[in-house]
């Protein structure tokens, strides 16, 4: 048995990039000073995956301890902590470690329902903004890109991950709670948005490049007005 991709791309999405271990939160995909990124994170069985694994003497099948519920995303430090003392820390307390740290990162992009479209494009012009003012300084198809290949790709990687990424998932959680002001071909764009904005997230932490991920969709940018 082996742990999934689509396992993998929930747990980075549900992790927000950080150790799940309360006291360490350690950034897992941190930037060197050249600009190149790493990834850190390391993929921990809550349940051992083999019967005598840390935690492994446990009723739950063996077929079922790569799927989601079953794992963590730690930093190797923590990993190796709650691997050599098991008996210090119990499926209890790695569970709850990984229900809260979700819940923080989902509770970071709730926001309020607005009361008209006016409103709610107000909110979200800023973060568009910011986010094409990006792509047209640094994304692939830019001037800088022509001129400086490599040192744009940094630049970019960089800010879509820092900056871009973060601000897609505020863009998608506004307008989920905002259901109700999107016209019919709004909601089809926005739809069309959520697969790019997974797909985009996923190509750009794993550094697994899938050239099927959807394009930001057209008329996304002028949604609400």
């Amino acid at each position: 048995m082996a742990i999934s991709d689509n396992v993998k791309r929930k747990l980075w999405a549900a992790s927000g990039g950080f150790c799940a271990k309360p006291d360490c939160h350690t950034d897992l995909f941190p930037f060197f000073d050249n600009g190149e990124i790493t990834n850190i994170d390391e993929l921990a069985h809550i349940i051992g995956q083999k019967s005598n694994g840390p935690r492994g003497n446990n009723i739950l099948q063996l077929s079922k301890r790569d799927e989601f519920d079953n794992i963590i995303l730690l930093c190797p430090t923590c990993h190796t902590i709650i691997d050599k003392n098991p008996s210090l820390f119990p499926e209890n307390i790695i569970l709850e470690w990984k229900k809260n740290h979700q819940q923080s990162i989902v509770n970071l992009f709730k926001f309020n329902t607005f009361e008209n479209r006016e409103s709610i494009r107000m909110h979200i012009a800023p973060i568009l903004s910011e986010n094409r003012s990006i792509f047209n300084k640094f994304g692939p198809y830019s001037v800088n890109a022509r001129q400086d290949q490599m040192a744009t790709e940094l630049m970019w990687g960089r800010l879509a991950i820092q900056k871009i990424l973060p601000n897609n998932r505020k863009l998608e959680s506004i307008i989920e709670f905002n259901l109700h002001l999107l016209t019919p071909s709004e909601f089809e764009i926005f739809t069309e948005f959520k697969i790019h904005r997974e797909g985009f997230e996923y190509n750009k932490i794993s550094g697994d490049v899938n050239a099927s991920v959807l394009k930001f969709p057209t008329g996304f940018e002028n949604i609400f007005l």
